[in-house]
């Protein structure tokens, strides 16, 4: 009966054992295997080969081109990194709601997916240069979704804000807890006026997304 290692718990053939190099061999393989960084196309590969992956288990996937470690419960990135948009282009609105498509602009929706990091709290930031026509305020803030769930409304209390003609750099960051751990999220930079009177406008606008351990 083969012994094991007394930290990685890999097995050796005793003295006593019947002599069969390619089985004793192919126990250490086998139990090796799962040991090392394990590599795969993409998440559907891994999980197709990976049936009852356990904690510890790491895995390099080319498509994103990161590396995961498995918690005991589901895979996350071993050094989860922020993600970023950004969107030079100008749009309006005169919407006195949030809304995440700006009148003349493209490239909107501006956002970002993510996935929650086992703390489940991620630091948000955003910003633009903005202006209004009149003596309204302009205001960005995002919204926050689990999949398609809405998790977090964009708020004024969570808004980077410009009051009046000129056109001011305004950016805020906020703290967002509570994610299910490994699920996917989207931050989506959401606009608008704080009147229907009068149009703002939003230029250079950004969104960063870093998760907190």
């Amino acid at each position: 009966m083969s012994l094991l290692t007394p930290l990685g718990g890999l097995p050796y053939p005793q003295a006593t054992d019947t002599a069969n190099v390619p089985l004793h061999m192919q126990s250490l393989a086998e139990a090796v295997d799962g040991r090392t960084v394990l590599r795969f196309a993409d998440a559907a590969t891994r999980d197709a080969k990976v049936t009852a992956p356990v904690a510890g288990m790491l895995a390099w996937l080319t498509s994103p081109g990161r590396l995961f470690h498995h918690t005991g419960t589901q895979w996350h990135p071993v050094v989860p990194g922020p993600v970023h948009k950004a969107n030079s282009t100008t749009g309006n609105t005169a919407s006195a709601t949030y809304v995440e498509t700006l009148a003349a602009s493209t490239g909107d929706p501006t956002a970002v997916t993510f996935t929650a990091p086992p703390s489940g709290s991620v630091l948000v930031q955003l910003g633009a240069r903005i202006s209004s026509n009149g003596a309204a305020s302009g205001l960005m803030s995002a919204n926050i979704r689990t999949g398609t769930t809405l998790t977090l409304a964009a708020a004024d209390t969570r808004a980077a804000i410009v009051s009046g003609t000129n056109q001011s750099s305004a950016s805020t960051q906020f703290q967002v807890s509570g994610l299910a751990a490994g699920a996917v999220c989207t931050a989506t930079a959401a606009y608008k006026s704080s009147t229907t009177a009068n149009t703002a406008t939003f230029v250079y606008r950004f969104l960063t997304v870093t998760p907190l351990t």
